[in-house]
């Protein structure tokens, strides 16, 4: 997939995220966070195991700081834009987590942990759970990936592992559904505005920051 410098919404990637959105909606009305999680955890396997466990990465600020980074040698625009978002849906993903301060499922779980199913090597965390700091990332980076796509018709595919990286947070027993629900749209909101008054904004591409 080839990147160009266009600010379109990608509108296959928005609709296939808003179909998902709908599901996951539908799934919270119907069903409690404790029952959605548990459903989750209780289909496991091996290989998900070690597939989620590397999985959770593609959302981790570090990975996000260092393609953000290697941007900035093919387009020092882009590159910012990267940096930036990622900097601004963070500021915002972690100054809801110290308002809100809301559990994880280890703790909202605490005298049932020995039934469930946890992945080696993964930490368990207990707080600051609302909304899915990695989820957020995730969708901040993916939804400008998709935004820069020339080929409109392959834009959904950065959905992929924005997904990816949504489920194995659940998968890994660190958030609930609604955490991973309402970071995905934080992310794609960042980027998408950030994007757009970036993009497009002349005094800075007249004074040669954003070429």
């Amino acid at each position: 997939m080839r990147l160009s410098s266009e600010s379109n919404p990608p509108k296959l990637f928005l609709f296939s995220y808003l179909i998902l959105w709908l599901v996951a909606g539908v799934f919270q009305i119907l069903y409690r966070q404790g029952i959605i999680i548990l459903w989750v955890n209780q289909h496991n396997s091996l290989f998900f195991d070690i597939f989620f466990k590397y999985a959770t990465y593609l959302g981790d600020g570090i990975f996000c700081i260092v393609m953000g980074l290697l941007a900035l040698l093919w387009s020092y625009k882009k590159g910012i834009i990267i940096l930036i978002s990622f900097a601004v849906s963070g500021i915002l993903s972690q100054t809801m987590k110290q308002f809100f301060n809301e559990v994880r499922p280890p703790v909202y779980f605490e005298g049932m942990m020995k039934n469930i199913h946890t992945v080696s090597g993964v930490e368990l965390l207990s707080s600051y759970s609302f909304p899915s700091g990695h989820t957020t990332t995730a969708f901040a980076l993916y939804t400008l990936l998709a935004i820069w796509t020339q080929k409109l018709s392959f834009s959904f595919l950065w959905l992929i592992p924005a997904v990816f990286v949504a489920y194995s947070r659940m998968y890994l027993f660190q958030h609930f559904l609604i955490d991973v629900f309402v970071g995905s749209m934080l992310g794609i909101t960042v980027s998408m505005v950030l994007n757009y008054f970036l993009a497009s904004a002349t005094w800075i591409r007249n004074r040669g920051f954003l070429k």
